[in-house]
């Protein structure tokens, strides 16, 4: 399998409406389940919604910029561009468009042709004991402000320990209207956090796609979900409820994330694109993303969650 790093471009002003990423339970129907030792890419059809598409096999054009659809491999491989470099200081988002529009490529646009809108994921800094720094901008579903959301996860536990969340007012244009605006306005606060927390701001990061190779061990995730059908929605399926699953070669495998929605639901499909690395050498950042319903339909909406996987430890021998 051939891998893939993922690097930073241009900033993007987007935000989500009405999101939440933790949901109480709900009542579950049949599971759609997904094979764990299957280390290829996960596919899944959604009644009502149309057919996977073809995709064409990932490609590097000339400036570097990963095209096509993206399979899961293990070891990361992407040229680095002088223009991808931060400026003045200033984080930037990850290259992440083109690995979740061929993920999800039978969702991207509707009956109205209207394109998805894309949230952007920012990392800024990692701590030696498992504390992840990172924002996400939601895009905006036509309500005309700026959203940011920052966090510092602990990802031994998962838990959010620290975040601050901006919006600001519909139709301004004034104040802090992208990302270069709020790190520039709250720089020495998040210089306080970071310090409080042990974390160091990183100037680039990658995202790795594919198995995870630690130990002479090889891990690999796969998301399994249970889907049910909306009849006020034309009977299309969304996701009720999914889990996470790690399998390793010499371990077994365990559960590391579990999530439940409740009504309304809009969840159209959801999967794990890739992990990040920090200086925790135990353990990974797994990234989520999913594509949201749009509150009337299309356009619908990516969005992004992390969650924390130890590589040594936590697992159960398969039966």
């Amino acid at each position: 399998m051939t891998s893939f790093q993922l690097s930073a471009i241009t900033l993007s002003a987007l935000l989500v409406v009405g999101c939440s990423e933790e949901q109480p339970p709900q009542n579950t129907t049949t599971p759609v389940t997904l094979n764990a030792d299957d280390t290829k890419e996960v596919s899944l059809k959604i009644p009502g919604v149309g057919d996977e598409a073809d995709v064409p096999q990932l490609k590097v054009d000339d400036n570097g910029v990963i095209k096509g659809s993206i399979e899961r491999a293990t070891v990361p491989v992407v040229t680095e561009d002088a223009s991808n470099l931060p400026i003045d200081g200033i984080p930037r988002p990850l290259l992440l468009s083109d690995v979740v529009h061929n993920r999800f490529s039978n969702l991207m646009q509707g009956p109205s042709e209207l394109p998805i809108l894309d949230a952007e994921f920012y990392p800024l800094g990692w701590s030696t004991d498992g504390k992840f720094a990172y924002a996400i901008e939601p895009p905006d579903e036509a309500v005309g402000s700026y959203f940011l959301n920052v966090y510092i996860q602990d990802l031994v536990t998962d838990k959010i320990i620290w975040q601050d969340k901006y919006q600001s007012e519909p139709e301004s244009t004034t104040g802090i209207q992208n990302f270069a605006d709020y790190w520039q306005a709250n720089q020495s606060k998040m210089d306080a956090q970071f310090k409080k927390y042990g974390i160091k701001k990183i100037d680039d990061t990658v995202l790795f796609a594919g198995s995870i190779n630690t130990n002479d061990d090889r891990l690999d995730y796969v998301v399994q979900k249970k889907l049910k059908g909306q009849p006020d929605l034309g009977n299309i399926a969304l996701v009720t409820e999914y889990q996470v699953m790690v399998t390793s070669d010499k371990l077994g495998r365990k559960t590391v994330h579990k999530e439940q929605y409740k009504t309304p639901i809009r969840i159209l499909d959801v999967d794990v694109i890739g992990y990040l690395r920090g200086d925790d050498k135990k353990r990974v950042a797994l990234l989520i993303a999913g594509v949201r319903r749009g509150w009337e339909g299309p356009p619908h909406t990516t969005w992004f969650k992390v969650v924390g996987t130890n590589l040594r430890s936590g697992f159960k021998p398969a039966n």
